[in-house]
Order: structure tokens, then C-alpha cells, then sequence
């Protein structure tokens, strides 16, 4: 754990952040978006099938 420790000084020396413990912010609260419409389904024809043909006789 002081060889971590001791990392994270040296890294923070060698970037000059000596502000100490960083800042917490608090996030702006997300505006709620209107609930999108749903459109009702579009309705398919039924296609009707005539069933099965009789042979032709020739």
C-alpha cells in the first residue's frame, strides 16, 4: 500500500496537481422529454385467397 502511495505522489508532483482532494460538482438534473406518441398500427389488407383451382380439362 506506501509503494501506491507513494506512486500516486510521484504522479501527481510530476503533473504539478497539488490542489489537494479533487472538487465534487453537482450534476444539473436532466429535463424531463414529453412521452412520445405511439401511432396506432397500420392496418394490412387480408389478402383472400381463392383456394384451391380445379384442372383444366384439355
Amino acid at each position: 500500500m506506501a509503494a501506491l502511495q507513494e506512486s500516486v505522489s510521484k504522479a501527481r508532483a510530476s503533473r504539478g496537481d497539488d490542489a489537494g482532494p479533487a472538487e465534487v460538482h453537482e450534476l444539473p438534473k436532466p429535463k424531463k422529454k414529453a412521452a412520445a406518441k405511439k401511432q396506432p398500427a397500420k392496418k394490412t389488407v387480408a389478402k383472400k385467397t381463392t383456394g384451391r383451382r380445379p384442372r383444366s380439362s384439355a
